[in-house]
């Protein structure tokens, strides 16, 4: 609201007006039928079906709940999170529509990090919960990983992370999506305001300073906001403080922000401190993820790490000499850096 002028957010609600009247030519009676068709066929891409803003897909081949993690990544989303009843029934749809029948299935719950402290892979908040009976129980000390459609109640269960089943993968709808349904469903003129809208946020964001784009305590760097938290707690502890203020522990993306980070852990605790960041391999050895649910592709260890020694699954930065980043037992105690999108 602050970055946009008044023609362009009046041009926005002609454009989001717009979108919601029916194309020419269509009856009323068919609206509800047509719908669905534009949401699966223009929000989501081919291969996605549309369910919450949010597009699924169900990926029959089975594999590790880390491998199926790496796989939704690499298809641009995360293994699916489930926020409310009607979103599960939708996903059970998905599973069913696919395989014909209600198929054990991994999405994106895991505990690997602390005992009974759930996150989602997509770094949402784990909020809503369908658990079976008597569940989760950690069978052996060794179920930290959530399948859905267990058991005759088609609930959900705590499995090891090792087992080899389907999955569902979520991602956000995009802007290009977006467009292209604007492009479909707009009139000439409330396209173009839209995309006056669209540019007129773009340029301004250039000139919007820290105060604008970040609430007090957190601070700007590459277009997100970070906030040095000096309490320390085990890394699932310190997750779960910033997933309450309306974060994630920090990704890292670049040498650039790295060091950005750095000065805002100097700036709050005057020493450069081993510091809880959201990369983790609790699930499965050597496969790095960030809690966000962003891709791990930069990294920045230490000579010699990560090394696993004595089961050493959460990432710690700004450890030894070189200020690198080291895996460390994600029950120590450290300070921590969330990070939220602008």
């Amino acid at each position: 609201m602050k970055t946009l002028t008044v023609s362009a957010l009046v041009c926005a609600m002609i454009a989001l007006t717009g979108a919601a009247v029916l194309p020419e030519g269509m009856p009323e009676n068919d609206q509800s039928a047509k719908s669905d068709l534009v949401k699966r066929g223009v929000y989501c891409s081919y291969g996605w079906t549309e369910c919450n803003g949010r597009c699924f897909r169900y990926i029959p081949r089975p594999m590790t709940w880390a491998k199926a993690e790496r796989n939704c990544l690499s298809l641009g989303g995360n293994l699916a999170s489930v926020h409310n009843i009607l979103e599960y029934h939708w996903i059970q749809r998905i599973i069913v529509s696919v395989s014909h029948q209600y198929k054990s299935t991994w999405i994106g719950g895991s505990d690997a990090q602390e005992e009974n402290k759930w996150f989602w892979s997509d770094g949402t908040s784990f909020s809503y919960m369908y658990w079976c009976k008597g569940e989760p129980n950690n069978l052996r000390g060794r179920q930290h990983c959530l399948h859905m459609n267990h058991g005759a109640g088609k609930c959900w269960d705590d499995e090891p992370c090792s087992y080899e089943k389907p999955s569902v993968c979520v991602k956000r709808v995009h802007l290009h999506h977006l467009i292209a349904f604007a492009m479909k469903t707009l009139t000439v003129s409330a396209l173009v305001c839209a995309m006056i809208a669209l540019t007129g946020a773009a340029a301004e964001s250039h000139r919007v300073k820290r105060e604008v784009y970040c609430s007090e305590g957190w601070t700007e760097c590459s277009g997100r906001c970070f906030r040095y938290i000096p309490t320390p707690m085990t890394w699932a502890k310190a997750e779960k403080n910033c997933v309450f203020l309306g974060g994630n522990l920090a990704s890292v993306h670049s040498i650039l922000e790295y060091q950005g980070i750095q000065k805002i852990i100097m700036s709050g605790s005057q020493e450069s401190k081993s510091t809880w960041i959201g990369g983790s391999d609790a699930q499965e050895e050597n496969k790095w993820f960030w809690s966000d649910g962003t891709l791990f592709s930069y990294k920045n260890w230490c000579a010699g790490e990560p090394n696993n020694s004595g089961d050493q699954d959460c990432l710690q930065m700004s450890y030894g000499a070189g200020k690198c980043w080291d895996d460390k037992q994600c029950s120590a105690g450290r300070p921590s850096v969330c990070v939220k999108r602008v």
